[in-house]
């Protein structure tokens, strides 16, 4: 009986994190053309700084009363290692996307799919079911319908963009394998932080730095762009990752958090007037496919 109470149990939070992972993936879907707004007039530099840094200003309010806790050394090193770990990965995307496409940039950064099993293998050394192995290389395929176009040659952004999917992959595992005892929150809180601190210094450094009077006279797709980094994109779903990431396996949440794709293409076509053709139909279907195997696989578990 308590066995049964247990699998219920475990298949509900499956289901609530699923949920919240699809949430994740539909806000990281957003920042493609939100990205774009913002970048009408805001430096790349800049643009990191201001949304990481308000990201965790909204975070720290979802935790003001947990700061007892930013005490523990364990949490404020793994935070700050996925601070600097996401700082750059940030910094390979934006400056690999001056090199390569977007729809490239798209398609190898979601090469995680594959990635991230063959790393938590490598790590862990637990077999991997066939039936996940199948769903990422489904997935992986509708991906490539959706974002590759006729012509596909490798550059420099393109070895970049692969840097930045092993820096994802390593993140996801590592959030994974950590978070279970942690304060999803406050990893959160110090991770963010960690990455407003560096952009914010690497503007400088690099970059005319822009002040909030700066921000606020540009026009208002590119403000609304900002706040949507900040938010959506930023807060709420790393926010969300994390807690997600307390009972979804990393390679599971790999397939679903991949999802991305097709609502950064919805979002292209809704928002930025991009065409959908039926390539990227075909490439959508591929992605529901391989989502339907990844559940299927963890309640029959």
């Amino acid at each position: 009986m308590d066995l049964n109470n247990n699998t219920t149990i475990k298949n509900r939070n499956t289901i609530i994190s699923d949920i919240g992972l699809v949430l994740v993936a539909l806000f990281w879907g957003g920042g493609f053309v939100a990205g774009k707004f913002a970048l009408i007039s805001i430096t790349p530099l800049n643009q990191m700084a201001y949304r990481y840094i308000g990201a965790a200003v909204i975070v720290f309010i979802f935790c003001i009363k947990k700061l007892k806790k930013l005490k523990n050394k364990r949490l404020l090193i793994c935070g700050a290692l996925c601070g600097i770990n996401m700082f750059i990965g940030n910094s390979l995307q934006t400056i690999g996307l001056q090199y390569t496409t977007a729809g490239k940039q798209s398609f190898i950064t979601s090469m995680y799919i594959i990635l991230i099993p063959l790393m938590t293998w490598a790590v862990s050394r637990k077999r991997l079911e066939n039936s996940i192995l199948v769903a990422a290389v489904i997935g992986f395929t509708g991906i490539a319908c959706i974002t590759l176009t006729d012509e596909f040659t490798v550059g420099k952004g393109d070895i970049m963009t692969f840097a930045l999917a092993l820096t994802f992959s390593a993140q996801v595992i590592f959030i994974a394998a950590i978070v279970k005892d942690m304060d999803a929150m406050l990893l959160t809180f110090v991770q963010l932080i960690s990455v407003g601190i560096l952009s914010s210094a690497a503007a400088l450094i690099f970059e005319t730095p822009q002040t909030p009077a700066d921000i606020l006279s540009f026009s208002l797709p590119c403000i609304a762009g900002l706040v949507y980094l900040m938010t959506f994109n930023s807060a709420f779903a790393f926010m969300l990752q994390n807690i997600c990431l307390r009972s979804a396996p990393a390679s599971h949440a790999a397939i679903i958090l991949s999802f991305e794709t097709v609502f950064g293409t919805i979002f292209a076509i809704t928002v930025a007037g991009e065409v959908f053709s039926p390539r990227m139909i075909a490439g959508c279907i591929l992605m529901f496919i391989a989502i339907g195997i990844t559940e299927f696989t963890t309640y029959r578990q």
